[in-house]
């Protein structure tokens, strides 16, 4: 367990998400923010198994950060998708 490192980096990853969301999306191609929104998921997944008190296997190493990079790069897509007026 290694619980100063495990916030550190949850909360590292969640200041590049919000910054990555809120004022860079607009202003870089979409590339580089799906880049950089899928490393701030797969920080909040390893940041998070630093924080587990009983060993993680490296299965868990592995699927834990590949799953929430792609889940905060769909979450980012919905939320933020178009940067026009909602559609009905």
């Amino acid at each position: 367990m290694h619980t100063g490192a495990g916030i550190a980096i949850v909360a590292a990853a969640a200041v590049l998400l919000i910054i990555t969301a809120l004022v860079l999306r607009p202003r870089l191609p979409q590339r580089a923010t799906d880049i950089l929104t899928a490393l701030g998921g797969a920080g909040v997944g390893a940041g998070g198994l630093l924080l587990l008190d009983r060993d993680v296997s490296l299965a868990s190493w592995i699927a834990a950060p590949v799953i929430l990079a792609l889940a905060a790069l769909a979450h980012s897509r919905m939320l933020f998708g178009g940067a026009g007026p909602f559609r009905t």
